[in-house]
């Protein structure tokens, strides 16, 4: 089942509180719902979800500044200019690109277009 964007965003948050509540000794799952005012159900669930997130995930990614974007532009065009980027037939290996920049493939078509 797909869960929405605010969801999934709701429970993020969520869990990042409840390791911020962890961290400052706060564990019994009856004080964790109280405090966050959700079901002690909610909260076991979300003490089990804890258990295999890593760092990365409890923090949100924050935006690019205009210069890391002008930067990775940047890249972009001079990997267009390589032919290591490029299959057999001359098409552009967008994949390869879009995994190592770790950026989106949007953002690779809207080089190729001039913006």
């Amino acid at each position: 089942m797909k869960i929405s964007y605010h969801r999934r965003r709701k429970m993020k948050t969520r869990r990042i509180a409840i390791n911020k509540l962890l961290l400052n000794g706060i564990d019994n799952p009856k004080d964790l719902a109280k405090e966050l005012k959700v079901t002690v159900p909610t909260i076991k669930r979300d003490l089990e979800a804890l258990k295999t997130m890593s760092e990365e995930d409890l923090t949100f990614q924050k935006k690019q500044t205009s210069k890391e974007i002008l930067d990775k532009k940047d890249i972009i065009l001079k990997m267009l200019d390589n032919e290591e980027y490029y299959n057999v037939n001359g098409e552009l290996n967008m994949t390869k690109i879009t995994k190592e920049l770790k950026t989106s493939r949007t953002t690779v078509l809207s080089v190729l277009n001039g913006e």
